[in-house]
């Protein structure tokens, strides 16, 4: 049976354009999973209610994209993205290019690349891989932690289009890894290896924000998110599909396998709109420091396996700054896994091992 590998990432503008970022966020945005306002909590749940919520959120998700958003943020975005664009491209394809580069020559089989959003989509890549006869499709995610924002629209969406193909292999899907021994090794051995990490005097792993209305719909009970005290570390089957649970279970394997020797917070970054986030932000945190006289922070985002304007430009450039201004002396970002070597090699065992299994029950 003929392999293929689908690598999936959030995506990226073709270009740090006022046109090309209004397209990409527009897409962006226009995801229902993204902006999913108002959401609807389990024990709400009922067909007319599901109903009138969703044409409600499709109001009012229309609105902010089209009116607020599209029309005038862009402008203040497109500096940040200019700063990180290199000569080959956005910093999150390239980087994503280049790990799928190394990951073909070690696994067999076919190989694409498809992001959520932008170029070179999901359809693009889907098509490819039904040409060359793929039988047996791997979609692997780039996000180690779940959330419906990211891996499950992401997925939902290669649901889609495999049956507007009317295109049936057999899926293998690798939707979340953030406590995989793979993983877990490879994210220690690249802080404990980074300057930033061993001349800093605190820690901090920064994950992408989460409104945390999408922690609770993750709940199906409804009974024990943001309601059973330390829910998030606590294991239940309620909580399988928390992204926050995922990060805080992923750092207190962290902690013990690098063993810090400075204090170290996990925090959340990237926060949009209004309404309740995932506490506590970056930024409050960074502040907190400073008042404490803490002068060099390094900081390692595990959302993100390839660095990206959340990482260069918002954790390097502005947090840095703020920091600074504070009275600290600098914030350096742990670079992400990108196409390290023993990365890419323990990503590609994992895939192998993941093929021996399947063969094994068969």
């Amino acid at each position: 049976m003929k392999n293929g590998y689908l690598i999936l990432n959030t995506g990226t503008p073709d270009a740090p354009t006022i046109p090309a970022l209004r397209r990409y966020l527009k897409q962006f945005l226009s995801d229902p999973d993204m902006l999913d306002y108002p959401s609807i909590r389990p024990e709400e749940s009922s067909k007319g209610l599901d109903v009138l919520k969703n044409k409600l959120a499709s109001v009012i998700r229309w609105l902010i994209v089209n009116l607020i958003v599209v029309p005038f943020r862009p402008a203040r975005i497109r500096e940040g993205y200019s700063s990180i664009w290199t000569e080959e491209g956005s910093p999150l394809l390239v980087n994503t290019e280049k790990f799928t580069k190394k990951l073909k020559k070690l696994t067999n089989g076919n190989i694409e690349i498809g992001m959520r959003y932008g170029n070179p989509s999901i359809e693009s890549a889907i098509k490819k891989l039904k040409q060359a006869n793929t039988e047996k499709l791997f979609l692997v995610s780039m996000f180690p932690q779940y959330a419906e924002a990211t891996s499950g629209s992401t997925f939902r969406e290669v649901e889609r289009i495999l049956k507007e193909e009317n295109y049936h292999p057999e899926i293998i899907k690798i939707d979340h890894y953030a406590t995989e021994e793979f993983y877990l090794n490879s994210f220690a051995k690249s802080i404990k290896e980074s300057e930033e990490y061993k001349n800093s005097e605190y820690l901090l792993f920064s994950f992408h924000g989460l409104p945390v209305r999408q922690l609770k719909k993750a709940d199906p009970s409804g009974m024990h998110c943001q309601k059973v005290e330390n829910c998030c570390e606590k294991i239940s089957e309620f909580n399988a599909y928390c992204y926050k649970s995922h990060s805080v279970k992923q750092i207190m394997k962290i902690a013990e396998m690098i063993d810090p020797d400075i204090p170290f917070k996990i925090c959340y970054q990237s926060t949009f709109g209004p309404e309740e986030w995932i506490q506590p932000n970056i930024i409050d945190v960074l502040e907190e420091l400073a008042e404490d006289g803490v002068k060099k922070v390094s900081v390692a985002c595990p959302s993100f396996t390839a660095d990206c304007l959340e990482t260069l430009e918002e954790i390097a450039v502005e947090n840095h700054e703020d920091f600074e201004k504070n009275g600290g002396e600098y914030v350096k970002l742990i670079p992400s896994l990108n196409d390290n070597d023993y990365w890419v090699e323990a990503f590609a065992d994992y895939l192998k091992q993941k093929e021996y299994e399947l063969s094994e029950q068969t």
